[in-house]
């Protein structure tokens, strides 16, 4: 764990970045690559070791955690660097776009905050999925500990379960799901489980402050 951690810090940001949308487009889709395999790893390993406690297993999880912990933090200098030189350009490809995406929606709360409105922006001109500002609004909600709008996001309780963060309003969530694109919450829970190992537990009766109050820290 020592040497991938030397080895992430190792890595510097540039301060001056080359605005070429061609540049652009592959240095971002990288990025976004290597944070999708470090996840693509690590999630079927948290819900495994959630079932056992296996110090060989844990001890793994976390150099993967670490490893994504660094990673985020580079694509995140490497965006604010893109935004203070480029701006957001327009014309970068949809996958630059979503990649842009995924690092705001992995960044901390001040910066996916002040970026929002803008991936809003996007989604109306077509650069950006409609499931992408719900999925962000959804975690913004869940940050500021206030219960999300489309069912998006899942926590960690007390009992190693991955549960469904509570939901606003559950009367109409398929039809508001399907309206930005997403499928039900019960498609959405076994397509989780059949592509990528993690079970999700729904309780529609959970409040945030219950929430809270069990949330593994």
């Amino acid at each position: 764990m020592i040497i991938l951690f030397s080895t992430l810090t190792s890595l510097h940001t540039p301060k001056v970045i080359d605005c070429s949308i061609k540049k652009l487009n592959k240095a971002l889709i990288a990025l976004k690559k290597k944070g999708e395999t470090i996840r693509l790893e690590l999630m079927p390993l948290l819900a495994e070791n959630s079932k056992k406690e296996d110090v060989s297993m844990q001890l793994k999880q976390y150099a993967l955690i670490t490893k994504m912990q660094q990673q985020d933090r580079y694509n995140q200098e490497y965006l604010k660097a893109v935004f203070n030189n480029c701006d957001w350009p327009k014309k970068l490809s949809k996958e630059a776009h979503t990649s842009i995406y995924l690092i705001l929606q992995h960044s901390d709360d001040t910066l996916m905050r002040s970026y929002y409105p803008k991936v809003e922006e996007l989604v109306m001109l077509g650069y950006l999925d409609p499931d992408d500002a719900a999925t962000m609004f959804d975690r913004l909600q869940l940050n500021a500990g206030l219960p999300q709008r489309y069912g998006t996001q899942t926590y960690e309780n007390t009992n190693n379960q991955n549960a469904v963060w509570p939901i606003q309003e559950t009367e109409d969530l398929t039809s508001l799901r399907a309206s930005v694109g997403l499928s039900s919450m019960y498609e959405y829970i076994k397509e989780t489980k059949e592509s990528i190992g993690v079970s999700i537990v729904w309780d529609k009766t959970l409040t945030v402050e219950k929430a809270l109050r069990f949330k593994k820290q």
